[in-house]
Parts: C-alpha cells; structure tokens; sequence
C-alpha cells in the first residue's frame, strides 16, 4: 500500500542553476503563498524551462508531447506556483497495460478500462526545493486518483530516485520481460519501474 505521508522530493538530483523570470520568496515563506493549481496550455514555456534545469538532454521532452499528455487527462496535470510563477509541475494520466507509455512521444488513444495511475513526469525547479512543493502536487495527484477509483500508481525512477520511492510503499513491478527491459534502458542505467496499490 502506498504512504501517502511524503516528504519533499525529487525525481532525480540536478545542480542548481540560474532560471531566468523565476521569483521565489525567501525558504521561510508562510504555505499559503504556494497555490496548487491545473495545468493550462500557456504554461507549457514554463514547464519546459523547468525540465531543462531538471533533466538531461537526451531525457527532455518536446513542447508538443507535454502537451499531449495535457491533452490526454486535463484533470490531472498540475502546477505549484507562488507569486503567480510556475516552480514545480506534474503530469499525470489513467494507463492500461503493463508496458509504460514511451518517452518523448504522443500517447495511443486512451482505453476506456484504464485502472493504472501513471506518474509520468513530476520536476521541481532546483531553487524552489524545499518549499515541500511535490508533496503538494503528489497529495493532490493521489486525492483525484482516489476519487478516479483507479488501482495502483506507476512510474518510472531514475538517477537513483528507486531508494526514495521503495521507502514510500512502491515495488518494483514483476515479471518485466526483455522488451520492456530495453525500453527502461532508454532512460539510463539506473532506471526502475515501480508500483504500488492506491
């Protein structure tokens, strides 16, 4: 079963580095000045600054596939932002099927028996950590999934985020066969693919 108490964390460890536009309120800033709010269209510059201060090159995704991930489950894709700036995001939709969807391409049409909440991308900016911001973005993620009635959680973790997820409740999934082996070996060496029920 998954712990829904989560602390702060990241998909993966960056350095910081310099986020033009980006305004953030000393680390004493009071919670409420964080909003959890949905994705829109016009966020997407945002969000592409972000997952470029976040990832590596070859695991960035284009503009038009964040989007469609959008497109594909509106109500449950979020951002946190303060101060009417955008520091966090996270992408989220229904899922069918043990084979995760591919990185950096558009989705296949929904299937109506979707019963799999799939975590696919959630990125805060490297100097907005520590305002508690992904735990706001997963505890409103999981809160929409309840009420969805879908089953279990999964995602994909990488650059040593496995050990951080397995404390939370999450397993690797069984049974993963070769095919799927090399598609996990697309997003590194150290990739896992974890679950948990809901």
């Amino acid at each position: 079963m998954l712990n829904t108490t989560f602390k702060a964390w990241r998909i993966r460890l960056v350095a910081a580095h310099p986020f033009d536009g980006l305004f953030l309120l000393s680390s004493y800033a009071v919670k409420d000045a964080i909003l959890i709010r949905p994705f829109t269209p016009s966020d997407i510059q945002s969000l592409m600054g972000i997952q470029s201060a976040c990832y590596p090159a070859n695991l960035l995704e284009e503009a038009e596939h964040l989007t469609a991930k959008h497109q594909q489950s509106p109500s449950s894709c979020w951002v946190a932002t303060q101060h009417q700036h955008i520091l966090a995001y996270l992408l989220t939709h229904p899922w069918s099927g043990d084979t995760p969807p591919a990185l950096n391409a558009p989705l296949p049409t929904p299937n109506q028996s979707c019963d799999i909440y799939f975590i696919h991308d959630l990125a805060v900016h490297p100097s907005a950590r520590g305002l508690g911001l992904a735990q706001q973005l997963l505890d409103t993620a999981l809160k929409w999934a309840r009420q969805e009635k879908l089953q279990k959680i999964r995602l994909i973790a990488i650059a040593g985020a496995a050990d951080f997820w397995i404390k939370q409740g999450l397993s690797p999934v069984k049974n993963v066969n070769k095919d799927l082996s090399r598609k996990l070996a697309d997003y590194g060496t150290d990739t896992h693919y974890l679950e948990a029920a809901i």
